[in-house]
């Protein structure tokens, strides 16, 4: 199980480039033992961006297949939540090689069937 937190400022959302793949995504990845989606969630943006949100809303639960660089497939499902931007200036760290804050209207083209579904979901949810 794995979970991560599009971040949202006004028109704007938070988006990491992966170390590994290049790709864009929304700052997550999987959860330690024991760990709740949320507290997986909220630990992963502070490792890959630096930062802190208040509450979390669901947007879905995604299944989808993974494929690591190692060319192992594993079918994994992610728990995604939105989070209100509270300040701060983000900075990539842990498995984040950029941030950056993307229009939700122009997201990138660069990013896994999964991340598409969450962007999907992220556009319905904010019109």
């Amino acid at each position: 199980m794995g979970a991560g937190i599009a971040v949202v400022d006004g028109g704007d959302v938070l988006l990491i480039r992966r170390s590994d793949t290049g790709r864009w995504d929304v700052p997550g990845g999987g959860a330690d033992a024991r760990e709740s989606p949320e507290d997986t969630a909220r630990r992963e943006l502070r490792e890959e961006t630096g930062l802190t949100v208040g509450a979390l809303r669901v947007l879905g639960v995604f299944p989808h297949r993974y494929t690591y660089p190692d060319g192992k497939v594993v079918a994994w499902e992610t728990h995604v939540f939105t989070a209100d931007f509270s300040g701060g200036e983000p900075r990539a760290s842990d498995d984040a090689a950029q941030v950056r804050w993307w229009p939700l209207a122009a997201l990138p083209d660069d990013v896994s069937e999964a991340t598409r579904a969450y962007f999907a979901a992220l556009q319905a949810a904010q019109a």
